[in-house]
């Protein structure tokens, strides 16, 4: 047996705070309680409550959800059981103890529902249940209780979970008992965001507001005041006035609308000073949660009371290249996309969940005209740091349990990734052993989606490690940028990272061996000097010791891609690509690498010493403790990413199997023809035998993307091109990648088949790099990119070789052509036509 209390919480209760026994609204409320912001004070009735109350009905509930009627029916039916089901003793006791205990029997209270599958990853369910307000005294509650375990079966509500699969009779319905504040016709309530979520702007508070209870302006059927208010002096710059006919208040016998009178039907329902103290709240609100509210707030009295928080779920599109050019900076086949977009969206919001952070329902990315563009608004929206009103070290000190507490899952995830490769590699394993040659055409199609689907489960995680990388480094930076001068504190911050060892260093550090071999053997020295590199591959055989030990290189990495694209071969299929590296390689003289590795992880290990040193006794373990993990998803990120591209060779197995099948039937002209179908024509194409539409979309698709792989993508989709993305003038402006200064001519790689062309010496201009160019660095004087910034591989690895860099560099494979000379000035992030 329960005790009967064991049924209700306080919001002040610490375990009021888990969605499962206070159900989305409950959680909030008691959190925001926690935080010390302006709730009114109320108790929450679990769960739990409710499933010992519908524990009696389930079998009936699961028989009627089993029918063949319609939802209309099923609601109905279940209500009605609902509405007839007695309330148990132990949940009136419950109820009625807390009331006294609170001495609340003559309170005005709102009874709201808040069920425990409110605010779930995709899953907000605003306004699906229902709210009571103006409820006095145990026999009205208790009614109003059960009325909002009814509406977890209105209609509209079972079908938003029929929407989203989940299932029924597994939500349960917690209740709110919050006190009413006394509002007179004078004063105002309604909702606010903390950023404009109509407009895409993330520095304005939009607010809602009228006279009386909020519920005029939740209610949606009469006009009401909308206010913004812009950030950081929140003035209010903008004021719609509604012609407010009438509102609601409170009255002894419940709630009634109550007509204005015509000369406050104009006036509004806040002044500029008012509207200033909802804004704050609602930044208050979001920097407390760490994510954008939308809130229910009301005046009374002259103060202001949060009456209700949840996350903002939805923001404008503003599809741009700011986040995308980097990761992908060429044109990207349909097929390709289509194939890697669903679990990219899928690891998002498992990141997410794993991060505390709200559910994101729309497209993170998503491809127009070939190329793929960034939701900027999303991004900016999640963008990560240090945990908000932090901003000294002894701030910082003060916030250390909370961060700990919140930020556990940081030093467990790489024990969990770790734990699970072996699983997936396993899979590729098995996938790449398989044999296509007797399948059908819908088996090998059955092949691929297999190998998309071991894909997404091992892509589950992996975004948290690149979120949570950037977020080590910004909260690094932070802490420099606190204890000493911004120079410095750059300096330190490369300094540190410098020495985090990853496996892209240790493919590289392998194909520098192999390059020592070539300079050691004259005549096959010799053949690298006088043979273009698919010729050579075929030389390869009199020199068994050097091409034993690429075959050896080639069998552990020739997996990696030349390009995200899986149109594009990899190093195995295409192994001049390494040769022209290894070309490069061998012009160097012989040096010191791994003397150079140790004095610069020596070199780091006295900086860090020596800055732990005079950092608070009390902070130093935090500090390192940042520093080693900053390092380690450095080298996670860097081994997700490689371990990743072992899905190309299974996925690029099918795909050919299936055009080579097309080129026989007449429906391609080529096997890899097949890439420029998306995903739903290629599958209802197979299902149905039908391939007349596939030929003509293959076409068509073709064409485009040759246009389009000819030009720079537009910076801001769906605007025209502005003078920023297509520079003409000679002063060209990024951001500061790697110090220094160099002049020279450029050169333009615009993909793999231009490295052995690069002269030496050259300046490096690229859309990005990635690490398999890493060995081009070797032979450029210097690097600018059109993408990236400080933190991107191009900039990291021109630090390490200390030649000067400018990343972001809008237009600048339009802008300039090879042979052009310039000055890269990598300080100040600039770059000069001469």
């Amino acid at each position: 047996m329960h005790a009967a209390k064991d049924f209700t919480l306080m919001f002040s209760d610490v375990s009021a705070t888990e969605l499962q026994l206070s159900g989305g609204k409950g959680a909030s409320l008691a959190r925001l309680t926690a935080g010390g912001l302006p709730v009114p004070p109320g108790f929450i009735v679990t769960g739990e409550a409710y499933r010992q109350f519908i524990a009696p009905l389930a079998a009936q509930i699961a028989a009627i959800l089993q029918e063949n009627a319609d939802v209309a029916q099923q609601s109905l039916h279940i209500q009605q059981m609902i509405r007839t089901q007695p309330i148990g003793d132990f949940l009136s006791q419950s109820v009625t103890e807390r009331l006294q205990a609170l001495g609340a029997d003559h309170w005005a209270v709102a009874v709201r529902s808040s069920s425990t599958f409110e605010d779930l990853p995709g899953a907000a369910f605003a306004g699906q249940h229902d709210t009571f307000l103006n409820m006095r005294g145990s026999v009205e509650i208790l009614a109003a209780l059960r009325d909002c375990y009814a509406s977890l079966w209105n209609e509209h509500a079972m079908c938003y979970r029929n929407r989203l699969n989940l299932a029924h009779l597994d939500a349960s319905m917690a209740v709110v008992v919050q006190q009413m504040v006394e509002m007179t016709v004078a004063d105002s309530a309604g909702v606010a965001f903390s950023i404009d979520p109509v407009q895409g702007d993330l520095d304005r508070v939009l607010i809602n507001a009228c006279f009386g209870l909020g519920e005029s302006v939740v209610g949606g059927e009469q006009e009401i005041d909308e206010f913004r208010v812009a950030l950081p002096d929140f003035a209010v710059v903008e004021r719609n006035i509604g012609q407010k006919r009438e509102i609601i208040l409170k009255d002894t016998q419940g709630i009634q609308a109550i007509p204005l009178s015509a000369e406050q039907m104009g006036q509004p329902s806040l002044t500029d000073a008012q509207c200033q103290t909802v804004a704050r709240l609602a930044r208050q609100a979001q920097t407390f949660f760490g994510f954008p509210q939308d809130i229910e707030w009301a005046f009374s009295g002259g103060e202001c009371y949060l009456l209700q928080s949840r996350p903002v779920t939805y923001v404008p599109e503003r599809w741009t290249r700011d986040e995308s050019a980097e990761r992908f900076p060429n044109a990207v086949t349909p097929l390709t996309w289509d194939l890697a977009e669903e679990g990219f969206h899928e690891s998002l919001n498992f990141s997410f969940e794993l991060m505390g952070l709200p559910h994101f329902g729309g497209k993170w990315f998503a491809i127009k005209d070939f190329y793929i563009y960034g939701n900027q608004n999303a991004v900016e929206l999640y963008a990560g740091g240090m945990p908000g009103g932090i901003s000294s070290i002894e701030q910082l000190q003060e916030a250390l349990p909370e961060l700990a507490r919140r930020y556990a899952w940081v030093q467990e995830l790489p024990i969990r990734w770790m734990r699970d490769l072996d699983t997936y590699l396993l899979e590729i394993g098995a996938l790449l052993r398989e044999d296509l040659s007797a399948y059908r055409l819908d088996e090998c199609w059955q092949y691929v989606l297999n190998v998309r689907d071991a894909g997404k489960r091992y892509f589950l995680p992996n975004i948290a490690i690149s979120l949570t990388q950037r977020t080590l480094y910004a909260v690094l930076y932070q802490i420099l940028n606190m204890s000493m001068a911004p120079a410095e504190a750059k300096s330190m911050f490369d300094l540190l990272l410098s020495v985090s060892d990853t496996k892209t260093g240790q493919v590289n550090a392998e194909l520098w061996e192999l390059s020592r071999q070539i300079r050691r053997d004259a005549a096959l020295l010799q053949e690298f000097e006088q043979l273009p590199s698919r010729e050579l591959v075929g030389k390869l055989q009199a020199y068994p010791a050097f091409e034993a030990r690429l075959a050896q290189f080639l069998q552990r990495h020739g997996h990696r891609e030349l390009d995200f694209d899986a149109y594009y071969p990899t190093w195995l299929e295409a192994p001049h690509i390494v040769l022209d590296q290894l070309n490069m390689l061998v012009e160097l003289g012989d040096e010191d690498l791994a003397g150079q590795a140790l004095n610069a992880k020596l070199a780091a290990s006295a900086a860090q010493h020596q800055y732990l040193s005079q950092a608070p006794e009390g902070m130093r373990y935090f500090i390192e403790e940042v520093i080693r993990l900053a390092r380690v998803y450095t080298y996670l990120d860097d081994l997700e990413h490689y371990q990743t591209t072992r899905l190309t060779l299974p996925f690029r197995k099918g795909i050919k199997e299936i055009g080579e099948r097309l080129v026989m039937r007449g429906v391609l002209a080529e096997a890899s023809d097949i890439y420029f179908a998306p995903f739903n024509v290629i599958n209802d194409a197979i299902h149905q035998d039908d391939f007349a539409n596939l030929a003509q979309v293959v076409r068509d698709n073709k064409v485009g993307w040759e246009q389009a792989k000819k030009q720079s993508p537009v910076w801001n989709y769906g605007e025209l091109a502005s003078a920023e993305d297509t520079p003409t003038g000679n002063e060209l402006k990024g951001l500061a990648g790697s110090p220094g200064t160099i002049e020279g001519e450029v050169f333009l790689i615009h993909n793999p088949d231009d490295f052995a062309q690069f002269p030496k010496g050259a300046i490096l201009v690229a859309r990005t790099t990635n690490p398999a160019w890493t060995t081009l660095f070797y032979r450029a004087s210097g690097v600018i990119t059109e993408s990236g910034g400080p933190l991107s591989h191009g900039a990291v690895t021109a630090r390490e070789l200390q030649l000067p860099a400018v990343m972001s560099v809008k237009g600048v494979m339009t802008r300039l052509k090879n042979g052009m000379r310039v000055r890269v000035d990598g300080k100040n992030g600039t770059v000069s036509v001469l």
